[in-house]
C-alpha cells in the first residue's frame, strides 16, 4: 500500500471511529431513562439544570459568570442546543449573569421569573435578549405548572405578583419551585430567607431533596419548614472560601440534626440526583 493510500485507509479509520462513538453516545443518551437533577459548580452562585426522563431541558439560574457553559458542556446531551424552560429565581448577578451567557448561545423555549423591579445592568441586558430572540416570557406566581413527560415543574412561591414592584429584600421575591417525578420531589429554595419560606409552609410535601436557600445563610433556613420537607439530602451550592461565611455553622448543624445528607459543591463538586420516580441515588 502506497503512502496516499495508507493516508486515505487511516483517515477512514478515523471517520468510522467518530460516527461510532457518536452512535455510541447517542444510544448511551437516550437509552437513559432516569430523571437528572444537576446542582452545577459554579462557584458563589446558583445553577441548576434539569434532564428529564422524556428528555427536555429545564435550568434554573446561571451563576455569577461564563462558568455555566462548560458546566452544561459536561452534562447536556451532545449537540443539544435547545434549553425548553429557563428559570430565574431572582435578578442578582450570582444568579443572573450565567443565564445571558446561556441566552446567547442556546435557544430557549420559555422563561420564568418573578418580574421583579430591579435596576442593574446585568438586569436589563437579560431583558433585552428575551426581546431580542423574542422569547416567551412568564412572570409566575403560586399555582404555575408545566408537564415534561411524567414530570411536574411547579411554582410555589411568591403568593402574589411581582411584577415591576420594588421588594427591599430581592432574596425573598425569589422563586421556589419544586419537581415530582412519581414519588420524587425536589424542593429549589432560590435565596429565600425565612419571612419567605414561611409563607409556603401550607403548600409544600416531603421532599427527598432540598436545595437550600442563600448559600446555607443563617437566615435563610426555616426550621419549621425542613421538618415539614423532611429531605433525605440538603443540597447547598457555595463558593469555596468565600467572603461570606456561607454556609453558616447553625445551617449546617440542623441539617445534621435531622439526618439530612449534606452535599456541597465547595466540596463534591457538580452533584447529580438521578431518580427512577421511586427510588434515587447520588453521583458526583
Amino acid at each position: 500500500m502506497n503512502r496516499k493510500n495508507l493516508q486515505l485507509f487511516f483517515g477512514l479509520l478515523v471517520v468510522i471511529a467518530f460516527f461510532v462513538w457518536i452512535n455510541a453516545f447517542s444510544s448511551a443518551s437516550t437509552t437513559d431513562t432516569n430523571l437528572h437533577v444537576y446542582f452545577l459548580d459554579v462557584g458563589q452562585g446558583d445553577a441548576e439544570y434539569i434532564k428529564t426522563p422524556s428528555g427536555n431541558d429545564i435550568l434554573i439560574d446561571g451563576g455569577p459568570d461564563d462558568a455555566v457553559l462548560s458546566e452544561l458542556g459536561r452534562v447536556m446531551n451532545f449537540g443539544d442546543r435547545k434549553i425548553d424552560l429557563v428559570v430565574l429565581s431572582h435578578p442578582h448577578a450570582d444568579h443572573l449573569t450565567g443565564l445571558t451567557e446561556v441566552g446567547e448561545r442556546f435557544e430557549i423555549g420559555e422563561v420564568w421569573e418573578s418580574g421583579v423591579a430591579y435596576p442593574s445592568a446585568g438586569y436589563d441586558k437579560w431583558r433585552e435578549l428575551i426581546i431580542q430572540k423574542n422569547i416567551k416570557n412568564l412572570n409566575v406566581v403560586a399555582g404555575q405548572t408545566q408537564n415534561f413527560g411524567d414530570v411536574k415543574f411547579s411554582v410555589l412561591y411568591p403568593l402574589l405578583s411581582q411584577k415591576n414592584k420594588t421588594i427591599d429584600n430581592l432574596n425573598n421575591a425569589s422563586v421556589i419551585s419544586e419537581l415530582e417525578y412519581n414519588k420524587f420531589f425536589v424542593l429549589f429554595l432560590g435565596d429565600a430567607e425565612i419571612p419567605a419560606q414561611t409563607q409556603i409552609l401550607k403548600s409544600v410535601k416531603p421532599a427527598a431533596v432540598v436545595k437550600i436557600g442563600h448559600h446555607g445563610s443563617a437566615n435563610a433556613l426555616s426550621e419549621d419548614l425542613l421538618k415539614i420537607v423532611r429531605p433525605s439530602i440538603a443540597v447547598i451550592e457555595v463558593g469555596a472560601k468565600n467572603t461570606y461565611g456561607h454556609p453558616a455553622p447553625s445551617t449546617i448543624s440542623f441539617l445534621k440534626s435531622i439526618a439530612a445528607q449534606i452535599y456541597r459543591t465547595d466540596q463534591n463538586g457538580a452533584i447529580d440526583v438521578v431518580s427512577d420516580g421511586t427510588n434515587w441515588w447520588v453521583r458526583k
